[in-house]
């Protein structure tokens, strides 16, 4: 009993073999059962019969398949490289006072270059170091032009000069002490040289 049983188990193990590598059941197996039967054509339908995919959809013979989540991470937004942020330059305490000085000069008078240098060193002024001074103004962004054009128009507003006179006034030491060619400029937007 146990030899019909061994026998029994052993063939059925050979079926299943032969199944699993011809992929058919043990019927279509030929006549001296170790050569398969003809094989069938395999029903195939083309990808080109799908409909268009959407994402996390595939086509597998003609079937529309949802293809199942997988665990990705999410995606983290793309990093933006950020430009250096423009960082207004640092300048000494004492420096930074003469700074805020000239602007207020600035604010309520037309000045030269070297006018303010003198208002913010001057023992009658501020009586800043000279070298503060200048470093405070030269730190500044001022059109210069366009002071000799206010100093210009405020020394029309005080008394009258001539085009030359203005141009002398605007640049004399004990004047503006603006530059040669600030003072033409700012005299030549006036009245007094047109």
């Amino acid at each position: 009993m146990i030899k019909v049983v061994a026998l029994f188990a052993a063939a059925a193990a050979a079926a299943v073999t032969l199944t699993a590598c011809s992929g058919r059941d043990t019927g279509d197996l030929g006549v001296d059962g170790l050569t398969p039967a003809p094989a069938s054509t395999p029903s195939y339908t083309p990808q080109g019969s799908c409909p268009p995919l959407q994402t996390g959809q595939s086509c597998i013979n003609g079937q529309l398949v949802q293809s199942s989540p997988t665990s990705e991470a999410p995606q983290s937004p793309p990093q933006v490289e950020s430009s250096p942020a423009s960082v207004a330059p640092q300048y000494p305490p004492q420096v930074e006072q003469a700074r805020g000085s000239a602007e207020s000069y600035l604010g309520y008078s037309a000045f030269s270059r070297n006018g303010l240098i003198d208002q913010l060193s001057s023992k009658y002024g501020d009586s800043y170091p000279k070298n503060v001074a200048t470093q405070a103004v030269d730190s500044l962004d001022v059109d210069w032009n366009a002071q000799a054009a206010k100093s210009a128009q405020s020394y029309l507003d005080y008394t009258s000069f001539s085009c030359t006179g203005l141009i002398q006034q605007l640049s004399s030491r004990y004047g503006g002490q603006f530059t040669n060619a600030q003072a033409k400029f700012g005299a030549h937007q006036t009245k007094a040289c047109k």
